[in-house]
This record gives C-alpha cells, structure tokens and sequence, in this order.
C-alpha cells in the first residue's frame, strides 16, 4: 500500500469524523423534527466513522512485516485517530459558528481550530511515508 492510500483512508476517516461534529453542533442549536434529523445523520456520520476506522486499522496492520513496521504502524493508527479527533472539534467549531453568529472569539477559535487540523494533516502525511518505507 502506497502513502497516498493510506493518506486517503485517513482523509476518508477525517471526513466522516468532520460531517460527525457538524451534526454534533447542529443538533445542539437544532429544535423540534431538525434535532431528530441531526441525530439521524450524526448516527450515520458516527457509523460510517467506526467503520472507515477499522478498515483502515485492519488494512494497516496486514502490511506489517517487521518489528520497525509494527511500531509506525501503530503511530500511523493514532495519526489518524486525533487527526479524526481534530476534525470532528472543526466540524462542532464550523456549526457553531454557523447556528450563533460570527463574533471574534468564535471566528478566533475556528481558525486556530483549522490550524491544529492543518498540522494533523502534516503529521499523518509523515506517518504514512514511514508506515510506507518501513515495509
């Protein structure tokens, strides 16, 4: 499996985690049938974020072949778990936005939210590049 694979999956996985905390944040802003439809899709959001998961989990751990590549195996699987983790804040951060108004705190913490997501971005990029090199 090559590094723009396995970044895909931790994309994949960043997505779902994204469209899960935007229904997160809308359903506490949401009343009525809109909370029960923000659930729903927070359900499946969630759903199809356990299961991008494991897949990629399992597809990982099949290329292990050495002890080096056991070890940047699993620092790729947590790369992904809090690069999953930081989109899932951005998503609530963008929702929230969106459903209170823009002040400057909000925008202030959306951005540097988008910041500590851009980093994540780089550190799963590394960590496939070495889970790659080390087969």
């Amino acid at each position: 499996m090559t590094t723009g694979k396995l970044f895909a999956r931790a994309s994949w996985a960043a997505s779902a985690a994204f469209a899960f905390g935007l229904c997160l944040g809308s359903s506490l802003i949401a009343t009525g049938h809109n909370r029960l439809y923000c659930g729903a899709a927070m359900a499946l959001a969630g759903a199809v974020l356990v299961f991008v998961l494991l897949w990629t989990s399992r597809a990982v751990w099949r290329l292990v072949t050495s002890e080096t590549a056991r070890e940047s195996a699993g620092q790729f699987l947590w790369s992904c778990v809090f690069f999953s983790m930081l989109s899932l804040s951005f998503g609530v951060m963008m929702s929230g936005l969106a459903g209170y108004g823009a002040d400057f705190f909000r925008i202030f913490l959306a951005v540097c939210n988008g910041v500590f997501t851009s980093v994540g971005i780089y550190c799963v990029c590394r960590d496939a590049k070495r889970l790659a090199d080390a087969r």
